[in-house]
């Protein structure tokens, strides 16, 4: 639930449709809002009050034909449809390969989802949020954009991109009472994509490098971006909040 909810209004939100992306559309459902889920997959349950826009975001061509239809859909309506903001949350890992290995496709459907999408759509959201003179733009990154990590030297290097973007579209558009912040997850149960007979080695390798010695509910994520969407994140603008139980503090 949002603390200090703005008025209501609508929130875009990509990857919707996954495990920390559903803690995030319930969050903001719950909380009142009007949610647009932009995924290529369709959630399992459509919450009420959640319009879900299947979308490939590795489409730069689909993403721009999109943002072009959002954004006259703004324009033409009311102040009850007022966009409160944005969460880019959609991401993509890809293959786990040493830098000699990563091939030039792998490395350009990384970068098309974990940054392309967001400059694009953040591109067509600013003219709205800046005629409210409100905004607040999320971004979900990674513990890998404060620190690098052998084998994901994409992966890595798209999500340092992303939390340099977020920190100049944060100088740029501040004074239009726009915030620009970015969360940077450590390890979450969602599925993570490995062999049943693997993910009990998965966990203990996981727990014995993370001070808390545990794993983040995507709960507690939703619960950042909750606050980051609020009237008490006013002043919160350029950050790059590290949730990840103290992995990028050793």
């Amino acid at each position: 639930m949002l603390k200090n909810p703005l008025e209501f209004g609508s929130i875009l939100v990509t990857g919707g449709s996954g495990g920390l992306g559903r803690a995030l559309v319930r969050n903001f459902t719950a909380a009142g809002y009007s949610v647009w889920n932009w995924d290529k997959n369709q959630p399992e349950t459509v919450q009420s009050g959640e319009s879900f826009v299947p979308i490939d975001l590795a489409s730069a061509v689909r993403v721009r034909e999109e943002c072009k239809s959002f954004a006259k859909n703004f324009a033409s309506s009311g102040e009850e449809r007022r966009l409160i903001g944005f969460v880019h949350c959609a991401g993509y890992g890809g293959p786990y390969h040493k830098i000699t290995e990563v091939t030039l496709e792998e490395w350009d459907a990384i970068f098309s989802i974990n940054l392309r999408s967001a400059f694009q759509i953040t591109q067509a959201l600013l003219p709205i949020l800046s005629t409210q003179r409100f905004g607040r733009l999320i971004y979900i990154a990674s513990s890998l954009s404060i620190k690098g990590s052998a084998l994901s030297v994409a992966y890595s290097a798209s999500k340092h991109g992303l939390a340099g973007f977020v920190k100049s579209v944060a100088a740029e558009w501040g004074e239009f009472g726009i915030t620009a912040n970015a969360i940077s997850p450590g390890y979450i149960e969602t599925k993570m994509g490995i062999r049943e007979d693997q993910v009990d080695d998965h966990r203990k390798k996981i727990l014995s490098i993370t001070p808390t010695k545990t794993i983040a509910d995507p709960e507690e994520i939703a619960r950042v971006a909750s606050f980051l969407l609020s009237k008490d994140s006013r002043y919160v603008n350029g950050a790059n909040w590290a949730v990840d139980g103290g992995i990028t503090a050793i």
